[in-house]
């Protein structure tokens, strides 16, 4: 009898493990896209009128691409508040490799991963900025907040 509970043990456990395996590649789980809505916007995730922070990715994402989301994501909402609560400011994930978005490839001249700036007046855009330096400051989670943060912070203030 304990041959068999040991068997089922090992079975259970098999399956289990191979289950976690096939949603870690499958990407299941919670994104730190999942974190506080942008506020209203148009069809494009855009606002009439405002800022748009948009973290641009694709479908293959690996653990360095979640966390340039993550921290981008953390840098805005907790550094922005009162803008995003106005309407001044959102924050929006979007993945390029879905159709109805691949435009923003050629739009702001996407190579990889990038967190974008992006001005509206009445839905139109009318400047944007690169934060290119994400690359380099990811092993930093300090630097990289406090670039993003300060980068917004001057976007805003020329807007």
């Amino acid at each position: 009898m304990r041959s068999k509970s040991l068997r089922f043990l090992a079975i259970a456990v098999f399956v289990g493990v191979g289950l976690t395996f096939a949603a870690v590649l499958a990407g299941a789980g919670p994104s730190p896209s999942d974190g506080p809505e942008a506020p209203p916007a148009t069809s494009g995730g855009q606002l009439e009128d405002g800022v748009v922070a948009y973290y641009f990715y694709g479908d293959v994402r690996c653990a360095t691409c979640r966390k340039l989301e993550a921290y981008s994501n953390e840098a805005v909402t907790q550094g922005f508040p009162e803008e995003i609560d106005s309407g001044r400011l959102a924050w929006k994930a979007v993945n390029v490799d879905e159709k109805e978005n691949a435009h923003f490839v050629d739009d702001f001249q996407l190579v990889t991963k990038a967190v974008v700036l992006v001005e509206y007046r009445a839905g139109t855009m009318e400047r944007w900025e690169n934060l290119d330096k994400i690359w380099t400051l990811v092993r930093n989670k300090d630097n990289f907040i406090d670039y993003v943060q300060s980068s917004t912070r001057e976007f805003l203030q020329t807007n």
